[in-house]
């Protein structure tokens, strides 16, 4: 997202303003220790949404009333502020053009302080529009009150803009904020967001195909249910059927089982013309056979149950006889030691080895039995597995069992109520009217229904999926990834890596945020392993240009802020530089090398390096520039002062007057 900072500044308690003016492209805020160069990215920081102020304790703290920044998004101009003493609010305020001039104490109103989490919210707005990035309802379902996953904040651009100075070179992390896991991994599942591969729509879409999916389970569920109904419910059609008949003393089935199953309605419109007091055979002694065909089938029913029970009853025998084997062999344990005695003759005396060999044999038995009884493997899992399949099967059969004696019991009461003078054609109509409520229910089990509902999901879920793989994200990712790369190893073979990383082939990765150099043998070595101050300061800037290219080029589809701050990037060539008290960068320098011992690089070897580092920055900014018609802006504050640049821009014209030899960022401290 094209963004642009005009202006950070501090309001002090006297009501003075001290403003630090930047520009487009590469900006250099130069000067010695402790002037506030490093307060810069932290003052940001803390305007941007920062929960916790770490602006460096000292003269700044000490006198700041207001911090603010003046930044323009997209054209349109802001000024965002805090008050330190307010540390739940912050200030938003949208100005038609910024001027510095209005910039003064009063311009800080009240009204336009807003909580915390508001202000967030509104100024994510002018780079993101998205409410909710959950994909799965049922995972949020499983949050703790029902809460939506985290949405993308203005806190996670800071990943990719702010280079401490503890972590522009640090072998150990590459981006801010990535310490703690939670907002590493938001930062990572949130860049898809941030890159315009996905809009709200998105997920909206995600949403949607889980629920229909979801729905599309339940109906097959439902249909599954529906046909185990449906089965047990043909099971006992049979029965009531061939009673029925019988009842009416038919030989032959008017209408077959298989008929009636076909067509269940169809079935009753014929039966209600079958089934009618005129056409009762009262001769007909088909309801004795089916009655003598029941008592057939319970007999033999009564007789498997018997073996099956028979069966159960011989298998828990045998679990039992096990656990009584295992206990036993538990107690049993092999004899250590076997006393063996002589056998010697009574009347001649004379000693015998038979005894002795028969002993050793049986300690040789002993053993053997021993291990063979140690090592025998249980069979009571097997058992087992045996038992509850019998179990299983005796359930089968006893309901079978049940229903014989129900339908027996059915004729048997039929009969007996012919004899206390009823009619017959009642108890037809009575099992008549019990076929019907089974037919019935299978009418009400059909699936056609069902199956249409199924269909026309399936069919939503079809036009979804097309949607959502024309977002092709995990494809995007990569092709990112690879762009990246390119540029990497563009923009690092300009670097001074140490030879044995040359060429360098850095690969980062937009899924896993990871980045190692490539060697020529397949080798992945990370930053951590690689070695050198300035090897991690080359993988640091090399990555986060390569970042901050690839954005400009999405132009208004990314929507990371256009700004890459890098505070004290030439730390690793100078470490005593934080001791830098003098009134100029010579004088600093000649302080350096005077430090320095003969093995030790020299101070303008180190120079050439850190102007080479500069002019790779200013022709980043000026390439960007021609191709896309912005720039990034890069922000370095540094102890670095008149250098000279390989592309021929002056450093003079980077500090813009941000020169704090003399002074500081407060200046001057009213006493």
């Amino acid at each position: 997202m094209k963004t642009l900072i005009h202006e950070i500044g501090v309001i002090d308690k006297q009501g003075n303003k001290h403003p630090v003016i930047f520009k487009s492209g590469l900006n250099v805020v130069t000067g010695k220790s402790s002037t506030g160069k490093s307060a810069l990215i932290e003052i940001f920081d803390y305007c941007f949404g920062s929960g916790e102020n770490t602006i460096p304790k000292g003269v700044i703290t000490t006198n700041a009333l207001i911090y603010y920044v003046a930044l323009a998004v997209n054209e349109q101009d802001m000024v965002i502020a805090r008050d330190p003493e307010i540390t739940s609010k912050a200030f938003f305020r949208r100005v038609e053009t910024f001027s510095s001039a209005d910039i003064v104490r009063d311009y800080f109103s009240s009204s336009y302080f807003r909580p915390l989490n508001e202000f967030k919210k509104h100024l994510r707005g002018f780079f993101l529009d998205i409410d909710d990035v959950d994909e799965s309802l049922a995972a949020r379902s499983n949050r703790r009150f029902n809460q939506k996953a985290p949405t993308p904040s203005v806190r996670s651009f800071s990943s990719f803009i702010l280079q401490h100075q503890n972590l522009v070179a640090n072998k150990h992390a590459l981006f801010y904020r990535f310490d703690e896991k939670e907002k590493r991994d938001q930062v990572i599942e949130h860049t898809k967001i941030f890159l315009g591969f996905v809009d709200q729509k998105f997920f909206h879409l995600s949403q949607e195909k889980e629920r229909l999916t979801a729905d599309i389970r339940r109906l097959e569920r439902q249909k599954e249910t529906n046909k185990r109904s449906s089965e047990s419910y043909k099971q006992k059609v049979g029965p009531v059927l061939s009673q029925l008949y019988a009842l009416m003393g038919f030989q032959d089935e008017p209408l077959s089982l298989e008929m009636v199953l076909r067509h269940p309605q169809d079935a009753k419109d014929q039966l209600d013309g079958i089934i009618v007091s005129g056409k009762i055979n009262h001769n007909s002694d088909a309801i004795t056979e089916r009655y003598n065909q029941l008592e057939l089938a319970r007999n033999q029913k009564t007789t498997e149950l018997r073996k099956l029970q028979r069966k159960a009853s011989s298998i828990n025998k045998h679990i039992q006889e096990e656990e009584r084997f295992v206990d036993n062999v538990k107690q049993f344990s092999t004899p250590k030691h076997i006393h063996i005695s002589a056998f010697i003759c009574p009347f001649c005396h004379t000693e015998k080895d038979t005894l002795r060999e028969s002993a050793e044999k049986l300690q040789q038995a002993i053993t053997k039995i021993s291990g063979n009884l140690a090592q025998a493997r249980p069979m009571k899992a097997k058992f087992e597995s045996s038992l509850f399949d019998v179990q299983r099967n005796i359930e089968v059969v006893s309901r079978a069992l049940t229903e014989l004696n129900q339908q027996i019991t059915e004729i048997e009461e039929t009969e007996k109520q012919l004899v206390e003078q009823k009619n017959l054609y009642e108890s037809v109509l009575m099992q008549k009217a019990k076929l019907f409520i089974l037919l019935e229910t299978l009418n009400m089990a059909d699936d056609v229904d069902l199956e249409k509902q199924i269909k026309d999901l399936s069919k939503q879920i079809k036009n979804i999926t097309k949607d959502l793989k024309a977002y092709d994200v995990k494809k995007r990712l990569e092709n990112a990834s690879a762009k990246v790369n390119e540029y990497m190893a563009d923009i690092g073979s300009y670097f001074e890596f140490e030879a044995s990383y040359k060429p360098i082939n850095l690969h980062f990765s937009f899924e896993t945020f990871d980045l190692y150099h490539l060697t020529p043998e397949n080798e992945k070595i990370y930053l951590r392993s690689m070695g050198s101050g300035a090897n991690w300061l080359y993988c640091h800037v090399t990555l986060f240009l390569a970042l901050h290219k690839y954005f400009a080029e999405l132009g208004d589809k990314c929507a990371i802020p256009s700004i890459l701050f890098l505070d004290q990037p030439t730390q690793v060539y100078f470490p005593n530089f934080n001791r830098d008290t003098s009134e100029s960068f010579e004088e600093q320098k000649s302080k350096e090398a005077k430090q320095r011992t003969e093995k030790e690089k020299t101070v303008d070897e180190d120079i050439k390096a850190v102007e080479n580092l500069f002019s790779r920055l200013s022709i980043c900014c000026d390439e960007l520039e021609l191709n896309n018609g912005f720039s990034p802006q890069i922000i370095v504050t540094d102890h670095a002062d008149n250098l000279r640049l390989s592309n021929g821009v002056l450093f003079e014209s980077l500090v813009n007057g941000n020169r704090w030899r003399i002074r500081g960022l407060i200046n001057p401290i009213q006493e």
